[in-house]
């Protein structure tokens, strides 16, 4: 007979997983992870959508797999799919122009069990997650422009040429607390923030 899948205490049961784009996941767990839960009592776990080094978000059959599994097998209180608008996943050249047009692509495509819809959410960020990085500068009244190369404008705002580096000094200037994020700045990181605090108050 066949052993039923032992499942793993609720030791996840006050945590909400965010998946996201490779690239992202150092910026979590290096930084905002620790910021949630000492500014917003929001206790968050982070990994990349695949560990081959490819985006796996637009899959979704693996990705349904991978949220259902975190819900029933490691008992998760909530999970997040974060994708940029302006992603490179996709295995064709997209260019959305609306986070509402995209979402609505893509969430029928994550078939998710009724019983856990509750529990599950699609979050694009608007443009990329540079836009967020952006906020840091004080000479900037608005980051949420999709028109506006975001990558291109941090490497010239730190002078550097890698996004390797660009993710250094950002990581860097906020755990010193050198640069702070200004939520006001950008309407995806505040969405962010009242979303995860809405699934958080979920029982």
């Amino acid at each position: 007979m066949r052993r039923k899948k032992k499942r793993t205490p609720s030791s996840k049961s006050n945590t909400i997983l965010l998946i996201v784009e490779n690239s992202e996941v150092e910026f979590f767990n290096k930084y905002f992870k620790a910021y949630l839960k000492n500014e917003e009592s929001i206790l968050v776990d982070c990994i990349r959508s695949s560990t081959a080094g490819k985006c796996e978000i637009t899959n979704g059959n693996k990705m349904t797999n991978k949220v259902h599994a975190s819900l029933l097998d490691d008992g998760y209180k909530a999970v997040f799919i974060m994708i940029d608008l302006d992603t490179k996943c996709f295995d064709t050249e997209r260019n959305h122009d609306c986070l509402l047009k995209l979402k609505n692509e893509y969430a029928p495509r994550y078939k998710i069990d009724k019983k856990l819809e509750e529990k599950f959410y699609l979050f694009v960020v608007c443009n990329e997650i540079e836009s967020w990085f952006l906020t840091i500068d004080k000479n900037r009244n608005n980051t949420n422009s999709i028109n506006e190369d975001h990558k291109k404008v941090i490497k010239k705002l730190f002078n550097v040429q890698r996004e390797t580096d660009v993710l250094d000094k950002v990581l860097a200037g906020l755990n010193t607390g050198k640069y702070q994020l200004d939520f006001n700045k950008n309407d995806s990181l505040q969405h962010f923030i009242k979303k995860l605090k809405e699934f958080n108050s979920l029982k």
